[in-house]
């Protein structure tokens, strides 16, 4: 943690001095200046203006990362392009956070998409950032956002309108020595009025690559039994994705668009465990071994979406008609046998899990933008979503038949929403205020047991409000107070029991909706050599939905309950500062009491000779002693380093070839985690495959300013907890 704080301490420093220099650079700017009559005749050496691309654009209520912007994203991933990203951390096991928490949505070019919300880590890695234009984090979602879930959005904008006939795409491949291979494809056309766009890609996870081994010692405080438990696994899997985009002009005031896409993930996980009990006096109680297969594990997420914009010669006056379908599914098989039995505390053999979840979703969405007098702005506008959630979930056990279980779960919601939007712009200052109202209904049941069907109506009100003052053209400052709710989907709803050899998981059928309140303050300076952003937060929940762990005889059992408080203070930023006219560092890191943890991402880039441009990056995250939980906390004790290498060929740059070798240091990433609080204490210690050297090539052909038209809104539906699209 010292060496964190060192760290941090070093940079701010670093950026105060180039500040210095930054100011008084921009302030020769303004004073210098050279007269020349029309009669003098000077001979001027070349001049060479160095000023660095600026990737990081602060808005009133967004922070925009320009991914084109960034000579990376040409052979990179959008997961390698978050990592980037201000206020954002992705950890080497590629989970992503969002101001130091996982409560954030995924949208595309300003609506949700059901198929980056279901399991973001495997579709983002596999995403080309050659298809994205920009990446903005919209850490103060308004009133016209939805309030179930959204304390912050991560939207992917990937297109924007042009005029130009033509035929444009890139294509992108990639292998690392896991054996990994990645290959995408983006193709966009325009004739007349109409524009389509197509994208596809598919990445091949090699089993090798995500292979890991766990080690856990466990001390029950009732009885002192320990359980020792060592855990092996390797994962292969594929997944392929297909998005369509069509846009159509009928005048210059009427646009049309649609779209579909999707995406189907396939996983086969294998492995063994390895669990011993020993008594208070460190005799042996019982052991035995668990191979398990999961040789069928499948995910899919399909949508659908059109929409109406209507402008009218009023300038800004603008109404927009929205409809998006949306269903995503998953099943799983799995197979466990229980060998080398020692003294069992079971009286089963071998047992099987058999699931399969669906949910659908029908959205109606109906905006209106409004200019008023002066410099007013109103937004206004109503929603209709119909979700439609059903589980089936069996478990069989080979000699205890009388634990069998077979569980259908059936969860039907009616969300109905209004909202209404302020704008107020004078001068420098710019003032937001909103106020949306949400009510919804659900009712669950039991289609094949005695379950009593439970239903449950809430009304929410849910305000926010933001200051945004633009201090001086280099200079901003944004003073931001939002809330939001988190309501419980399926999978934490769920009451099926699943009981394993040594833990015991059901879901709370009685959970209601948490309400979150973020402050926040955010400064950024904006120079042509040095650019950084400081961002304060304070978060309060007093009903979280979090997971209660408790344990007796021997077994912890798991499910989910509003009793969690949740106060987080923290802050994060980053650093762009082109430190000569062919090097430049960027820095994106954050500090939260969240156990006081932290994480950091730097970049050095370096423009070498032979057009080759060279990066060494660090990236280290779950600093210091990061609550995973209201139990415990998990550390990475060790960064990773990657070495990069790359040069761009033909005309116009149009095949980039790009080496990169990770984690040069270490050869697997070592994760802890620590149980220090409830029924027993417990650490552990993961170890996961991590160096290899990776081959990418990309191809850009046609024209390159085709781009498929997109409405300014569109459904924007906020993902449940616990539920298909929860990311879990």
């Amino acid at each position: 943690m010292s060496r964190f704080i060192v760290m941090m301490v070093a940079v701010i420093v670093t950026a105060a001095n180039a500040l210095a220099q930054d100011i008084a650079g921009q302030t020769e700017e303004k004073q210098d200046s050279i007269v020349l009559s029309v009669n003098d005749t000077i001979a001027l050496k070349d001049v060479e203006v160095v000023t660095m691309r600026q990737l990081v654009k602060t808005l009133d209520d967004r922070l925009s990362y320009n991914v084109q912007a960034d000579p990376e994203a040409r052979t990179s991933t959008v997961l390698d392009m978050l990592r980037k990203m201000p206020l954002v951390s992705v950890d080497g096991e590629d989970n992503v956070r969002v101001n130091g928490g996982g409560n954030f949505k995924i949208y595309k070019n300003g609506h949700p998409d059901p198929s980056l919300s279901a399991n973001p880590r495997e579709v983002l890695r596999a995403m080309p950032a050659s298809m994205i234009k920009r990446i903005e984090v919209i850490t103060e979602p308004g009133a016209r956002y939805d309030a179930e879930g959204a304390t912050a959005i991560l939207n992917i904008v990937t297109v924007e309108s042009v005029r130009i006939e033509g035929v444009n795409g890139t294509i992108s491949a990639s292998i690392n020595t896991f054996g990994s291979p990645n290959a995408s494809a983006y193709v966009a056309a325009r004739v007349g009025k109409f524009t389509l766009g197509t994208t596809a890609f598919y990445q091949k996870q090699a089993h090798r690559q995500f292979a890991s081994e766990d080690e856990t010692w466990t001390t029950y405080k009732d009885t002192g039994t320990t359980m020792y438990n060592l855990y092996r696994n390797e994962q292969p899997a594929w997944i392929y994705s297909l998005d369509l985009n069509a846009s159509y002009e009928l005048d210059s005031l009427n646009l049309i668009t649609a779209s579909f896409g999707g995406y189907r993930y396939g996983l086969h996980i294998y492995g063994d465990s390895y669990i011993e009990y020993h008594d208070a006096e460190g005799q042996l109680i019982t052991s035995y071994d668990n191979p398990f297969d999961l040789p069928h594990y499948g995910f899919m997420s399909w949508n659908g979406r059109a929409d109406w914009e209507h402008r009218t010669s009023r300038k800004d006056e603008v109404l927009t008609a929205s409809y998006m379908f949306s269903t995503t599914g998953q099943h799983e098989e799995q197979y466990d046998s229980l060998i080398n039995l020692v003294n069992p505390p079971f009286a089963f053999t071998s047992y099987n899990k058999w699931g399969k979840e669906r949910f659908i979703e029908h959205t109606w969405q109906l905006d209106y933008q409004l200019p008023l007098w002066g410099h007013h702005l109103l937004e206004v506008g109503g929603k209709y979503i119909l979700r439609l959630n059903k589980s089936h979930n069996r478990m069989n056990y080979d000699g205890a038949a009388e634990l069998d279980t077979d569980t259908r779960f059936k969860h039907d919601m009616h969300v109905g929403a209004a909202y209404a939007s302020w704008r107020y712009k004078v001068g420098d200052v710019t003032l937001r205020g909103g106020l949306r109202y949400e009510y919804s209904h659900f009712r669950a049941s039991y289609p094949n047991s005695d379950g009593e069907p439970f239903g449950r109506d809430l009304h929410d009100v849910v305000p926010s409000a933001s200051v945004h003052w633009q201090l001086s053209p280099f200079n901003s400052l944004r003073l931001s107070w939002a809330t939001s709710l988190n309501r419980p989907g399926i999978n934490y709803l769920n009451p099926a029991v699943k009981r394993y050899t040594s833990t015991v998981e059901f879901g709370n059928p009685h959970l209601s909706s948490a309400r979150n309140s973020m402050l926040s303050i955010n400064f950024q300076h904006t120079g042509s050599r040095l650019t950084f952003n400081v961002k304060p937060t304070l978060t309060i929940t007093n009903n979280l939905i979090g997971t209660l762990r408790t344990a007796h005889d021997g077994f912890v059992y798991l499910t989910n309950s509003n009793d969690c408080r949740y106060l987080m203070a923290g802050v994060g930023g980053f650093v762009q500062w082109m430190m000569t006219s062919k090097t430049t560092l960027y820095m994106n890191g954050g500090l939260t009491n969240n156990g006081w943890g932290g994480n950091l991402y730097a970049q050095l880039s370096q423009q070498l000779p032979w057009q080759l441009r060279a990066t060494a990056t660090c990236m280290w995250y779950g600093i210091g002693h990061d609550l995973n939980h209201v139990y415990g906390y998990s550390t990475m004790p060790d960064p990773t380093i990657m070495l990069g290498l790359s040069r761009s060929f033909l005309k116009e740059n149009r095949l980039t070839v790009r080496l990169n070798a990770n984690s040069i240091l270490h050869k697997h990433q070592v994760d802890k985690l620590y149980v220090t609080q409830g029924d027993y204490v417990s650490h552990g210690v993961g170890r996961y495959n991590q160096r290899n050297v990776q081959v990418s090539v990309s191809y850009a052909f046609g024209s390159s300013n085709t781009r498929v038209k997109q409405t300014e809104t569109t459904v924007e539906n906020d993902d449940l907890v616990g539920g298909l699209r929860s990311g879990n």
